[in-house]
C-alpha cells in the first residue's frame, strides 16, 4: 500500500465524531453502506467510538454483543449507560440511531490482562498461502459499497462464489487506506467483512441480514504487519432461514487476535 496523505475513509468517517450533552454524533456517508443500511461492522465501530468517546479507558475491550436491530446511516447518534464499573471492568450498552429509528445495540466490556496458570491455545491459524500470492476479490457491480474500503485475498474455496458444497470463506482482508484509529475500533470494522458463510452454499441468489454478532478479543493489544489479518468464517447449521456461524480472525504471525459467532436470516 502506498504512502498516504489525507485521512482514510474509516479515519474521515470517525473526525465527524462529536459529543454533546451526553450523547456522541457522527455521520456513515453512502461509502459505507449495503443496501439500505450500514454495514453491520461499521455500525459495531461507531457504537464503539462512541462509547470510547463519551467513557473514556484505558482498559482494553474484551467482549462485545452487537444486535443489528435495523437499518442505519447518515446522521447518527450513540448513547450508552454504564451497566457495571468495578476496580476490574466497565460494562457499557451503546445504541445507535438514525433518521431510520433505531439501528445498533452493542454491550461492550473492557476488562485488563489478568496473571493466570493457564496457557493454552488450539485455535491454530490454518495454513494458507500469503496474502502476496494471492489475486484480489474482482470489482463486480452487485458488490456493496462497503467492500470497496478492503483488500481481499480469498486463500482456498469459493471466490464468494456460489453452489459450493463447503459453507467457509478463509481470505486476507486488510484496509485499502490504512486508519490511524484505536485498533479495536479498526477491528470491528472490518471483522465483519466477509459474505455471511452460508453465502457459498447458494444455488440461487436471495437477500441476507446478519440479526447479531459476538467478538470475543483475544489480546489486549492486537496487531499485525502489512495490515493483513486472516478472517474465518464457517457455517455449521444453515436451515429455515437461519445460519450460524463461527468466526476467527489472525495477525500475519498466526496469533489469533478475535473470535466471534453470528446469526443470519436467509430469505431464499
Amino acid at each position: 500500500m502506498t504512502a498516504q496523505t489525507s485521512p482514510s475513509a474509516l479515519d474521515a468517517l470517525l473526525s465527524t465524531l462529536r459529543t454533546e450533552e451526553g450523547v456522541a454524533k457522527a455521520h456513515i456517508d453512502d461509502g459505507w453502506m449495503q443496501g439500505r443500511t450500514a454495514y453491520g461492522g461499521i455500525s459495531s465501530a461507531v457504537a464503539l467510538a462512541g462509547t470510547m468517546a463519551l467513557h473514556p479507558t484505558d482498559t482494553p475491550l474484551r467482549y462485545a454483543q452487537i444486535s443489528f436491530v435495523g437499518p442505519v446511516g447518515g446522521d447518527c447518534t450513540v448513547t450508552t449507560r454504564v451497566l457495571r464499573q468495578s476496580k476490574s471492568s466497565l460494562f457499557v450498552d451503546a445504541g445507535v440511531s438514525s433518521d431510520a429509528g433505531f439501528g445498533t445495540a452493542a454491550v461492550f466490556a473492557f476488562s485488563p490482562d489478568r496473571k493466570s496458570h493457564l496457557d493454552h491455545n488450539r485455535l491454530t491459524m490454518p495454513d494458507c498461502p500469503a496474502p502476496e500470492t494471492l489475486e484480489p476479490v474482482p470489482d463486480h457491480h452487485a458488490r456493496p459499497s462497503f467492500v470497496r474500503h478492503f483488500d481481499m485475498r480469498p486463500t482456498t474455496g469459493p471466490r464468494f462464489a456460489w453452489k459450493s458444497e463447503v459453507g467457509e470463506y478463509l481470505t486476507w482482508v486488510r484496509f485499502v487506506e490504512e486508519p490511524a484509529c484505536h485498533p479495536a475500533v479498526a477491528l470491528l470494522a472490518m471483522g465483519d467483512a466477509l459474505p455471511p458463510a452460508a453465502m457459498a452454499l447458494f444455488s440461487e441468489f436471495g437477500p441476507i441480514s446478519s440479526m447479531n454478532w459476538t467478538v470475543n478479543m483475544l489480546t489486549s493489544d492486537p496487531k499485525t504487519d502489512d495490515g493483513w489479518w486472516l478472517l474465518s468464517a464457517k457455517t455449521g447449521f444453515a436451515r429455515h432461514g437461519l445460519s450460524v456461524q463461527d468466526m476467527m480472525l489472525w495477525n500475519r504471525a498466526g496469533e489469533p487476535v478475535l473470535s466471534g459467532s453470528q446469526a443470519i436470516a436467509i430469505y431464499a
